[in-house]
């Protein structure tokens, strides 16, 4: 009689507690539920928020185990941790440890943002004996960890037994910021949220162009402050050109400021759409000026879409993009850049529709057909 396959428990950790859901989270939590249905032992532990993220919801709904963890603990909570850790110090927090400890997994999967987030969990897999791999979803130049922590790191690192990035780029970074090489490092991709059978039609331009920047309002990582200095230049201002500015984020107060003391007219917020082919349907071109990133889902699924792309060489923004051909290329998120990135862009917007055509055929032919599964498979390896 032939013996059935062995059933893998894997958890799922999400360190990234800023927002109550992003693009970076969707890898882990639909690898999670693929994982559900593959009939593995799947749990997750996810902050709490006052109202549960639809993911987690369907997440849950697949039969995963989920589990909540306050983003702030109240005074009392703060002062018997104090006490816990006072007579057993642990990397992590007493009850996250407890956590760990009950479920005993073959596999910790930790999706965290930045490249430090998830060190404290590496390390009490660490002291657990439990094998583990990190997500890294986004990286920054200036995120260089301080010596005291740095021994920590590179431990926690090392002992991973895979350490996934979403970029070369940030790999790379992470590699000289840490002094080490990450021989157990691969890139692995995000999944898209758009459909991509079929593309979307070119938009009539009426003697207007139209261009997008979709991401977080967030100028710190997607630099759309650049973008609106650039466009209060008298030569910008003077050209059929309107921006849309979609997405919502911390700072879109100040961007709106920003716009009406350069007197922007020629500027709309546009808020959240969820329904990404609409917002190509009415745009020809994305742009987006980031300072860091991991790779934005927004650069593939416009590709998918079959529009040009107009960004940042920061981390994994140019991985896909051919500069003349499929999009334009900034050398550095600075003013200067972007306008001439953006002026390249303008002097061929004649071929817009043909460089869209290349992007779309370009994305079909570099990306996996389905990331999630790809990664699903690659987890059940890792958990044997």
């Amino acid at each position: 009689m032939q013996s059935k396959p062995r059933v893998a428990k894997v958890l799922f950790v999400s360190t990234m507690d800023g927002y109550p859901w992003g693009g970076s989270e969707e890898l882990w939590s639909r690898t999670a539920i693929r994982l559900q249905q593959m009939e593995q032992t799947v749990a997750a532990l996810v902050y709490q928020w006052p109202s549960c993220p639809a993911p987690v919801t369907d997440l849950r709904g697949a039969g995963a185990k989920v589990a909540f963890r306050p983003r702030r603990r109240s005074t009392p909570g703060r002062l018997i941790e104090r006490c816990i850790q006072s007579f057993k110090p642990s990397s992590i927090d007493s009850k996250s440890l407890s956590w760990l400890r009950r479920e005993s997994p073959d596999l910790v999967v930790i999706s965290q943002g930045g490249p430090w987030d998830g060190i404290p969990w590496m390390s009490a897999c660490r002291e657990l004996g439990l094998r583990y791999c990190p997500i890294i979803q986004s990286n920054n130049e200036n995120w260089w960890a301080t010596d005291d922590r740095l021994d920590v790191i590179r431990s926690a690192l090392s002992s991973a037994v895979q350490v996934f990035f979403v970029s070369h780029a940030n790999r790379r970074l992470l590699e000289a910021q840490c002094g080490m090489r990450l021989e157990h490092a691969e890139v692995i991709h995000n999944p898209w949220q758009v459909d991509a059978t079929c593309e979307v039609k070119w938009p009539a331009d009426n003697g207007l162009t139209r261009i997008a920047c979709v991401g977080r309002l967030n100028p710190q990582a997607k630099g759309q402050d650049l973008l609106l200095q650039v466009l209060a230049m008298p030569k910008w201002r003077q050209r059929p050109v309107h921006l849309n500015l979609y997405g919502s984020g911390p700072c879109e107060r100040a961007l709106k400021y920003l716009q009406q003391m350069l007197e922007l007219r020629h500027v709309t917020f546009a808020g959240h759409v969820s329904d990404i082919r609409s917002i190509w349907a009415e745009n020809h071109a994305l742009i987006l000026p980031s300072r860091f990133e991991g790779l934005p889902l927004v650069i593939v699924e416009a590709m998918l879409c079959g529009r040009p792309v107009i960004t940042t060489d920061v981390a994994g923004n140019a991985d896909y993009i051919r500069d003349g051909i499929t999009g334009f290329v900034a050398e550095a998120p600075t003013r200067h850049f972007v306008d001439t990135a953006l002026e390249r862009a303008w002097s061929k917007r004649a071929e817009w529709e043909t460089f869209g055509a290349n992007a779309r055929q370009d994305a079909l032919e570099l990306l996996p057909a389905d990331p999630v599964g790809r990664f699903a498979e690659r987890l059940m390896c890792l958990a044997k």
